[in-house]
């Protein structure tokens, strides 16, 4: 390579991404969850999205492993605590975090801009990541307002 990883990143740092986090319930019934930016829709028909996690997080067994069923939960502006919560390595995200339940028994955030309920389809390797590749089976549509984005290696806000 002719360039860094930290070039690397700064270069993906360009473009701006909305945030997310994605919940699962583990086998015993403990709730999960991990903050992300890479969530990408896959196909309409049938419907599919992804979202990829790095192999060191705490969560990625959890994910690439027993849990197959996991809730994308699409974060508001002022949900910025949310993801602050579920990307801190080692944190317990559910503390004062408002959630109900989907039909699979699955968190899924009360007030999220959008929620995708999904059934695992598919794992790629992503190198230090795993791609995962959802089917989703259930929407909740939210009320459409200000994202979370994500810029630059920092939070922003639609027009900035």
């Amino acid at each position: 390579m002719s360039f860094s990883s930290r070039d690397f990143r700064d270069c993906l740092g360009q473009f701006a991404t909305g945030v997310a986090v994605v919940t699962t319930r583990t086998q015993d019934g403990a709730k999960a969850g991990i903050t992300i930016n890479s969530f990408a829709s896959v196909s309409l028909d049938p419907a599919l999205v992804l979202f990829s996690v790095d192999h060191r997080a705490a969560t990625h067994s959890l994910f690439a492993g027993d849990c197959t069923r996991f809730c994308i939960n699409i974060l508001r502006q002022d949900q910025k605590h949310i993801s602050e919560l579920f990307s801190a390595p080692g944190q317990d995200g559910w503390d004062g975090v408002e959630y109900e339940n989907d039909s699979f028994g699955v968190p899924r955030f009360a007030g999220s801009l959008a929620a995708f309920s999904c059934e695992r389809h598919a794992i790629h390797d992503g190198g230090d990541h795993s791609i995962i590749v959802g089917n989703v089976k259930e929407l909740v549509m939210g009320n459409t307002g200000a994202p979370l984005l994500y810029y630059g290696g920092r939070y922003r806000a639609l027009g900035e």
